[in-house]
């Protein structure tokens, strides 16, 4: 797997190739997501739907939508990342721009080619007219939830204290919280706390300091979670990691 991330905007590109790695359900809370099909083929679950994409097929990924993927070491996925903020500051047709700007980097096309990077912008102007429709509605209580499971990265949020801060049973703060973020708040707030992680990594901290800022105080510990979420460990992934 190899990572490259935009040194001006908040857009980063994932290359997922050669690797039998069944990522489960999982969301990402502030990005829209557009994965390309670049090689074999690849099984995407989108919420409850099944997906089985060929060479060249896409698919769309809005905040908080719960999805899963399996790769092969036959197949190869290409992931473009964008921060809903770059969606909401930027017009369509200056974010059409600036996406084929980062797309025509040399480090880029060394693994897409140019059909492919016309359909990765296809695919951009189709999330410009989801974000028009994709509207977040949430209830405050999920709101607050939401809130502090992605922006504490303490390992210490149990959910007996989640439940009676909001004033809810364990099981229906469970089952009201997979219905509005897609996912339980354990598994939210653990991989909002990778996601973080990835961030300080890109950022040159070192693995230990990334682990224990994000609550993590038991390197192996975070070295299995980080794994499972990304597909490879802290180190792997600050060795595959360029800016673009």
């Amino acid at each position: 797997m190899k990572y490259f991330r935009s040194s001006q905007y908040p857009i980063e590109f994932v290359l997922s190739e050669n690797i039998n790695k069944e990522f489960s359900s999982h969301n990402h809370a502030n990005h829209y997501i557009i994965s390309l099909c670049i090689k074999g083929s690849v099984a995407a679950t989108l919420e409850n739907k099944f997906l089985k994409l060929k060479e060249n097929d896409f698919f769309t990924v809005p905040p908080f939508m719960p999805h899963a993927v399996n790769l092969t070491d036959t197949s190869a996925l290409v992931s473009l990342c964008m921060d809903k903020s770059f969606v909401e500051n930027y017009t369509s047709q200056k974010g059409a721009e600036i996406l084929e700007m980062q797309l025509l980097s040399p480090k880029i096309q060394k693994w897409i080619t140019k059909p492919q990077t016309e359909l990765l912008l296809q695919a951009a102007s189709y999330v410009y007219k989801l974000q028009d429709t994709h509207k977040e509605e949430m209830e405050s209580d999920m709101l607050i939830l939401r809130d502090r499971l992605t922006n504490y990265f303490s390992d210490s949020m149990s959910l007996d204290s989640l439940a009676k801060d909001l004033y809810l049973s364990k099981y229906y703060l469970i089952r009201k919280c997979k219905r509005n973020l897609g996912l339980t708040p354990h598994k939210f707030h653990l991989q909002n706390r990778i996601r973080k992680a990835q961030t300080l990594l890109f950022a040159n901290k070192s693995v230990t300091e990334a682990s224990i800022d994000t609550g993590f105080y038991d390197q192996s510990h975070f070295d299995r979670a980080f794994k499972n979420i990304v597909g490879i460990s802290p180190t792997e992934f600050l060795a595959s990691s360029k800016i673009l």
